[in-house]
C-alpha cells in the first residue's frame, strides 16, 4: 500500500535482476530486489486528494482477508495521531493478530518471513533490530547528514543486516496479549475496544504493561539518577544448547547492570527472563544519553540499545500516544 503510487515499494521486494546499474556512476553492478521470487499483490487507499481513513482501513481489511504473509505500508500523516484514532494502527493490529508482518520499509520481514514462517511479527521485528550493522561499510561509525556520529535516533538499532537476522540466537516475542496489556495503559478500555475489536479482552482482565516494560528489543527509560529497572524475556531459537554472557558498552554518564549475567538454554523455544537496572545523568545541553546490551554466544551476538532520555517518562498515562 503506498501513497503515491505502487512501483518504488514493490520494486523494493521483487525488482529483477539489473546488471550494469549505477547512481551516477558510482556503486556500479547488478542490483535486484530482495526476493525478484516474491508474488505482489497491490492495493491502492489514496487519491490525489489524500487518504480516507475508510479506504485505508478497506485496503488493511482486503490484504488480510486474501491472506498476505507481509503487508508493506508506504504512506502515513503529516501530524501525530492517536493510536486509537489511526486507521493504520488499527488495521495493522489486526494483522498483527492474525500472524501477518507489518512493515513500513518492504524486502527485509520478506526474507525473514521466508525463511521461519511459523514467527510472530514480533520476533521477525526482534529478529532484525538485535542482528544489525552498527558501523558502516569502511568499519567507521555511522554518520549523520553533518558527518557528526549519528545517535541512536538517527539510525534506530543500525543497518539491516538480512543474512544475520536469518539466525538471530535469540528474539523479544511479543503476543496480542502484551500489546493488549499496553493499549490498557495507555489507551484505556476504550481504547483497546477501537484497536483491538475483541470482546472477550477488557483491561480489568488484563495486566497493564507501560511503555518502559513492553518486551521490546530496544530499550528506553528515563534520565534518572535514581537505578530504574526494567525487564525482558528472551527467547532461544538458535542452537538447543548455548550460554549467552551479558555485555554492556556505556558511556560514564549511564550506569547498567544486568541480572543474571548468563542466560543458559537447554532446548529451542525455551524462555529466559533478565533485568536491566540503568541510572544515569546528562552532560551538557544532551537531552540523552545512549549505550548497548550485548548477549554474547559461541555464535550469536544479540545487540539492543539502550536509551535514556529526557523524553521518557515511566507509568505517564498523557492523552497524546502519537505514531509519526
Amino acid at each position: 500500500m503506498t501513497q503515491q503510487g505502487m512501483g518504488h515499494t514493490s520494486s523494493i521486494v521483487a525488482w529483477n535482476f539489473v546488471p550494469g546499474a549505477s547512481y551516477h556512476g558510482i556503486g556500479t553492478g547488478t542490483v535486484a530486489g530482495i526476493d525478484p521470487r516474491a508474488h505482489i499483490a497491490m492495493y491502492k487507499v489514496c487519491k490525489n486528494t489524500g487518504c480516507d481513513d475508510s479506504a485505508i482501513l478497506a485496503g488493511l481489511d482486503a490484504a488480510i482477508k486474501d491472506g498476505v504473509d507481509i503487508l508493506s505500508l508506504s504512506l502515513g500523516f503529516s501530524k501525530g495521531v492517536r493510536f486509537d484514532q489511526d486507521p493504520i494502527a488499527i488495521g495493522a493490529f489486526s494483522a498483527i493478530s492474525k500472524g501477518i508482518l507489518v512493515v513500513c520499509a518492504a524486502g527485509n520481514g520478506a526474507l525473514i518471513k521466508s525463511t521461519h514462517p511459523t514467527w510472530s511479527p514480533a520476533a521477525i521485528k526482534s529478529a532484525i533490530l538485535t542482528t544489525t550493522d552498527i558501523v558502516d561499510s569502511t568499519g567507521g561509525p555511522i554518520l549523520d547528514h553533518l558527518y557528526r556520529k549519528a545517535s541512536a535516533y538517527d539510525t534506530g538499532s543500525g543497518h539491516v543486516n538480512p543474512t544475520r537476522a536469518a539466525d538471530p540466537g535469540l528474539v523479544y516475542d511479543l503476543s496480542i496479549t502484551d500489546y493488549a496489556g499496553y493499549i490498557c495503559w495507555l489507551l484505556g478500555d476504550h481504547g483497546l475496544a477501537t484497536i483491538v475489536h475483541n470482546s472477550s479482552l477488557n483491561c480489568a482482565m488484563l495486566p497493564k504493561v507501560k511503555n518502559t516494560q513492553l518486551n521490546y528489543p530496544m530499550i528506553t527509560v528515563p534520565v534518572t539518577s535514581t537505578p530504574f529497572t526494567v525487564n525482558r524475556t528472551v527467547t532461544n531459537v538458535g542452537l538447543s544448547k548455548s550460554t549467552y554472557t551479558a555485555k554492556v558498552d556505556a558511556p560514564k554518564s549511564m550506569v547498567v547492570h544486568v541480572f543474571p549475567e548468563k542466560l543458559t538454554f537447554s532446548k529451542l523455544g525455551e524462555k529466559k527472563t533478565f533485568s536491566l537496572t540503568v541510572s544515569s545523568h546528562l552532560v551538557g545541553k544532551e537531552e540523552f544519553v545512549e549505550g548497548s546490551l550485548r548477549w554474547v554466544s559461541e555464535k550469536h551476538v544479540v545487540r539492543s540499545p539502550i536509551v535514556a532520555s529526557v523524553r521518557v517518562k515511566d507509568g505517564y498515562s498523557a492523552p497524546a500516544p502519537f505514531r509519526y
